[in-house]
């Protein structure tokens, strides 16, 4: 089935995965952790952190999106965003949505 806002949405998630992870590097400038590179090139980091923030609109659209259309409960549909806030439960998060929208659209026998 060729479904763009599923596609578009497992798309974003990824990247908003891997950029949060990014985001979650960049913490190492703070103490106690304090490594020199890091805060070396905090403006990298600061970059890092705004595409973020507007990568993440982008995916709660999508998710709004989807959900309305999928005719999901509110409370499914902000647990999606809450986890894609956590480091790599946003990976899991992201399957989790996808295999329920195959299943939604799969035939019944």
């Amino acid at each position: 089935m060729n479904d763009r806002i599923l596609q578009a949405y497992q798309v974003m998630a990824t990247i908003v995965g891997i950029n949060l992870i990014l985001v979650m590097l960049g913490l190492l400038k703070y103490p106690p952790f304090e490594i020199p590179w890091f805060y070396q090139n905090a403006h990298i980091f600061l970059f890092i952190d705004q595409l973020h923030g507007v990568l993440f609109m982008v995916l709660i659209v999508l998710i709004a999106k989807l959900g309305l259309r999928e005719k999901w409960s509110w409370g499914f549909i902000v647990s999606i965003v809450l986890f894609a806030c956590i480091p790599l439960v946003s990976f899991w998060s992201e399957r989790r949505t996808t295999h329920r929208v195959h299943a939604a659209t799969a035939p019944t026998p």
